[in-house]
């Protein structure tokens, strides 16, 4: 520092950093890692943003106004993930609202966020921008989301598709509510519930042919019309209706048992929540 010779070790400074001294002139210093301080900066800033403490708490004091004055610059940050050129056997992908935006995520089978998208809803431009960002992988797992079928077959037609089967559950329990009223009901709601059950092919057809069969025995149901006060015919079973086309077209498209075949995950329950802090974190550890 003073006289060019080199400094060696001299105890601690009582924040525990390491102090080194000049044996020849006396002259004593600490080793300033400003990309430690930053990383650190980076980290309590992330850790406030995705968790539940407060910006006092973070920082252990009464207001917090250090904890902003460190972390300032971190707004500016854009997170960056990088390419993902790696071929996955299965890809997850999901859309989630947060404050009127939707972000959509793209999720490994290993669980690594390959890639997101800002977008106004789900749409196919915005599917297409998420999956161009991504090769083209065996398997796609989804909701079944609006855009995502066009979207997959512009971006990666040989890619299958999987019906996320948690979703379909829940479509099909909000048509027909959770204690269906009818025998037909029952019966459409409780043999989509043993979907969970069904882990392999002679398993499949023995569930598709107890499709054949409700479809034989209350099939009509779906078709009955009834004069509505409007003076117009409407359906008169429209809930159950709607419940079967929603079933039936996941089995036409051939997206229902992918899974029985190509052995991907049959849902998209890893990446509901717990992705999106992992998305945040490891971007912006990235971007630090």
């Amino acid at each position: 520092m003073v006289c060019g010779r080199s400094l060696v070790k001299n105890g601690r400074h009582r924040s525990g950093t390491q102090r080194w001294r000049c044996p020849s002139c006396g002259a004593s210093s600490v080793r300033r890692r400003p990309d430690v301080t930053r990383r650190e900066q980076l980290r309590q800033f992330v850790t406030w943003l995705v968790g539940k403490h407060t910006q006092a708490e973070i920082d252990g004091t009464a207001s917090g106004r250090t904890f902003r004055r460190h972390t300032m610059w971190c707004w500016d940050i854009e997170p960056r993930l990088a390419p993902a050129t790696t071929i996955h056997h299965a890809i997850l992908v999901d859309g989630i609202w947060i404050s009127g935006w939707c972000l959509l995520i793209a999720q490994s089978d290993t669980g690594h966020v390959l890639a997101w998208q800002w977008s106004g809803g789900e749409s196919v431009a915005a599917w297409k921008a998420l999956l161009t960002q991504v090769a083209a992988p065996g398997v796609l797992v989804s909701d079944g989301g609006t855009g995502i079928p066009t979207a997959l077959g512009m971006c990666w037609p040989e890619t299958k598709h999987q019906r996320c089967l948690f979703h379909l559950q829940m479509r099909v329990s909000r048509h027909l509510t959770m204690n269906p009223r009818t025998d037909a009901g029952r019966a459409l709601r409780g043999l989509v519930m043993k979907l969970s059950s069904v882990h392999d092919e002679d398993a499949a057809i023995v569930w598709q042919i107890q499709l054949d069969e409700w479809w034989r025995a209350f099939g009509h149901l779906t078709k009955e019309r009834t004069l509505l006060r409007n003076g117009q015919f409407g359906f008169t079973h429209d809930r159950l209706r709607k419940a079967w086309l929603l079933v039936r077209g996941v089995v036409r498209n051939n997206t229902l048992f992918t899974y029985v075949t190509y052995g991907n995950p049959r849902t998209t329950s890893p990446l509901e929540g717990v992705s999106i802090v992992r998305s945040v974190r490891s971007s912006a550890a990235t971007a630090g």
